[in-house]
């Protein structure tokens, strides 16, 4: 009878720790959080050390997101094949396992070694849909014991509503990613850039920043359209965003602004550095051949302005930086202006 009271009792707490994890994992919908609250929770409910969570990324390698107790060097140094090491054989399988002798296994990799204390460990599949995800990592339990079968079927509870919980936030992401992105270059839209350019510009009076704002405009594109047609115009429009996406830094925001217009939030960034961004812009387009036309027969004209120093408002900034834009147009195309 005690037997089954002490049953009870273990069985009740686990409950009690998978409602609160689950709740915990579902109140978020960014990716990257429910896996750190994920890392938090195992290494909690399981009182250990080591834990690492490692995801199947598109190339079908599997790559540690995020890990506590493991050196900088492991974390940004692996990546596995599925079916390598434990891990990669837990993604390839979707098979839990509980380990008794991590250092006896054969598919252990043992660059690691000298920090298991014990010799115990867990690892889990994050699966949803018969798909795996990921996998996740427990090790070194703080009190020196082996992992139990309790242990293992907690980590196997919360994995599986951990996998819901992260497949649900990326698709949630994806969907407003969809929602904040033009559909044709996949640069950033109107809607988004005007929010992120009023952050931008608060940011930058709040710590008396530079903040420069671009906008770049095909010359003569009616006429491109015309001659090659509005799907050699659409090949144009995704070349003229490559060259921009990949000019830009990750803290950059570039956007189609409309039509054949584009602008680009260049933080940190004096008037004098957006000037040059911005040739080097204009340079790569008249360089380029699109489609079947010849180097030189696009081309764009850019207007650049910065804040705080000649404007105080997002619109503002846009209003200075399109002014330029059209006095580039006006002084004859294919020029960049960054005065006046």
């Amino acid at each position: 009878m005690r037997e089954s009271l002490q049953g009870s009792t273990h069985d009740d707490q686990a409950l009690k720790v998978l409602f609160a994890t689950v709740k915990d994992l579902t109140s978020t919908l960014s990716a990257d959080e429910v896996i750190q609250r994920l890392l938090k929770r195992v290494l909690f409910h399981l009182d250990s050390e080591i834990a690492s969570i490692l995801l199947v990324e598109s190339d079908a390698t599997l790559q540690i997101s995020h890990a506590e107790g493991l050196p900088d060097e492991v974390v940004e140094t692996t990546c596995l094949s599925l079916g390598e090491g434990i891990s990669g054989y837990v993604a390839r399988s979707g098979v839990a396992l509980l380990i008794e002798d991590i250092e006896g296994d054969p598919r252990f990799q043992r660059r690691n070694h000298e920090r298991y204390y014990t010799h115990s460990a867990i690892s889990v599949p994050l699966q949803n849909h018969g798909g795996v995800l990921g996998v996740i990592n427990v090790n070194n339990k703080r009190s020196r014991e082996p992992y139990a079968l309790e242990d293992l079927r907690l980590v196997q509870a919360i994995a599986g509503h951990a996998a819901v919980a992260l497949s649900n936030a990326r698709r949630f992401e994806e969907t407003l990613l969809r929602a904040q992105t033009d559909s044709l270059t996949g640069l950033a839209n109107h809607g988004h850039f005007f929010a992120t350019l009023e952050a931008e510009v608060a940011r930058a009076s709040r710590y008396d920043r530079a903040l420069s704002l671009v906008m770049v405009d095909a010359d003569h594109f009616k006429a491109y359209n015309d001659r090659y047609g509005h799907m050699g115009g659409d090949e144009a429009l995704v070349g003229i965003a490559r060259m921009i996406q990949q000019r830009s830094r990750v803290h950059d925001t570039a956007a189609r602004y409309g039509g054949e217009e584009f602008a680009i939030i260049l933080p940190e960034t004096p008037l004098e550095g957006a000037v040059i961004f911005a040739e080097k812009i204009r340079q790569a387009v008249e360089a380029e051949a699109f489609g079947q036309a010849q180097p030189g027969e696009l081309s764009v004209s850019a207007g650049v302005s910065t804040c705080p120093l000649e404007a105080q408002s997002a619109s503002m900034l846009v209003e200075r930086a399109d002014r330029r834009l059209y006095l580039a147009k006006d002084q004859g195309r294919n020029r960049v202006v960054g005065a006046g």
